[in-house]
C-alpha cells in the first residue's frame, strides 16, 4: 500500500524530521550560524535558512489551520508567483534578530504542531484544499504537510548542515523516508508545473531510482493538467535513471556535479533531453513566460511622405 500521503504515515515523518532537527540544534553553537554554506555565494546562511524555513512553514501551517476551520488564509505580500523572493526574504528579515535558541525552538514546534495536525486529521479533512501563489491549483492539506516535511527534511537539508561541518541532514532518513519524500517531491513537481511555459507540450518525465527506498514515480505535464504517481508508465518522454536515492537527494539540494553523475553512471538520461533542459524552467517559481515578438508592420518611409522630420 503507497503510505506517501497517508496522514498517520506524514505525522511519523514529520516526527522523524523534528528528531532529527533537534539532534542537530542540540550540537550547533553560535560560531556556524552565521557562516556561509559551501554550495552557491548566493545561497542564505544557516541562520537566514533557519529563519526561512520558521517562516514560510510557519505561514504554511497557519494556512492548514485556517482551512480546517472554514476560513480562508492569505499569504500576506504573496500576491502572485513574482513576489515569492521578496516574500522570502522579507520573511527571513522578519526573524532574524530572534537568538539562536529560541529561533530553533520555534521550527521544532512547528514540525511538532505539523505532526500532530496530521495524527488528528478527520475523514474528509485531508482532501480540504489551500491556496498558494505559487502553485498552479488548490493544494490538499496532507500535500501542504507533505511539502513541510520535505522542505525541512530534504529541500534545505545540506544549507543547515555545512555551517556546522556536518554531512546533509537528509543522510539521516531512513530508505523508507527517502522513498516517501521521493513520492512527495513527484507531486510538489506536478503542483509548480508552469501551464504557462509549457503551452501544448504534452509528455512524461520518469524518475527510475535503484537502491534500498528507490522505485520508479512519474510527472505527466499536459496543457490541460500535471499529474503525479508512483509505477511504470509506458513510453515516457524522458527517463531519469539514478544510481541511489543518494543521488537524487544530492540533486535536491544542489549539491549534484551533473556532469560527474553523467559519466560516472550515477545518472544516465534516456529520452528527449530537451525535456531534461527545460525542467528548471518548467518548474520555476518566478521565472517569466516569453513574449513572442510583435509582427513588424511596414510604414511609408518618412522621406517619401512629404513630411519634414523635426
Amino acid at each position: 500500500m503507497n503510505t506517501t500521503f497517508d496522514p498517520q504515515t506524514l505525522a511519523d515523518d514529520l516526527s522523524e524530521a523534528h528528531r532529527i532537527y533537534a539532534s542537530f540544534f542540540a550540537t550547533l553553537d553560535e560560531t556556524s550560524w552565521d557562516k556561509p554554506v559551501k554550495g552557491s555565494p548566493k545561497e542564505w546562511t544557516l541562520h537566514e535558512t533557519i529563519a526561512h524555513l520558521v517562516a514560510l512553514n510557519g505561514a504554511g501551517l497557519e494556512s492548514i489551520k485556517h482551512t480546517l476551520r472554514g476560513e480562508p488564509y492569505t499569504f500576506i505580500g504573496l500576491d502572485n508567483r513574482y513576489e515569492f523572493n521578496a516574500f522570502n526574504r522579507k520573511g527571513i528579515d522578519e526573524h532574524l534578530d530572534i537568538p539562536m535558541k529560541e529561533l530553533c525552538a520555534k521550527l521544532l514546534d512547528i514540525l511538532d504542531e505539523a505532526a500532530s495536525i496530521a495524527c488528528n486529521l478527520q475523514p474528509g479533512q485531508a482532501e480540504l484544499t489551500a491556496l498558494m501563489a505559487i502553485y498552479n491549483r488548490p493544494v490538499r492539506i496532507v500535500e501542504v504537510l507533505s511539502i513541510i516535511m520535505f522542505h525541512v527534511g530534504l529541500f534545505h537539508s545540506a544549507q543547515v548542515a555545512e555551517p556546522a561541518c556536518l554531512p546533509p541532514l537528509w543522510m539521516r532518513l531512513s530508505p523508507e523516508i527517502r522513498h516517501r519524500v521521493i513520492g512527495r517531491v513527484m507531486c510538489a513537481f506536478s503542483l509548480l508545473y508552469r501551464f504557462d511555459i509549457g503551452g501544448s507540450l504534452r509528455d512524461t518525465l520518469v524518475f527510475r531510482v535503484d537502491g534500498p527506498g528507490g522505485g520508479e514515480w512519474y510527472v505527466e505535464l499536459f496543457s490541460e493538467a500535471a499529474t503525479s504517481g508512483e509505477g511504470i508508465v509506458e513510453h515516457p518522454g524522458l527517463v531519469i535513471h539514478m544510481r541511489e536515492t543518494a543521488v537524487f537527494c544530492q540533486m535536491l539540494t544542489s549539491r549534484l556535479n551533473l556532469l560527474m553523475a553523467l559519466i560516472s553512471g550515477a545518472m544516465k538520461l534516456r529520452g528527449d533531453l530537451r525535456l531534461f533542459l527545460r525542467m528548471n524552467t518548467l518548474t520555476s517559481v518566478d521565472a517569466r513566460p516569453k513574449v513572442a515578438a510583435k509582427k513588424k508592420t511596414l510604414s511609408t518611409p518618412q522621406h517619401l511622405t512629404g513630411r519634414l522630420s523635426k
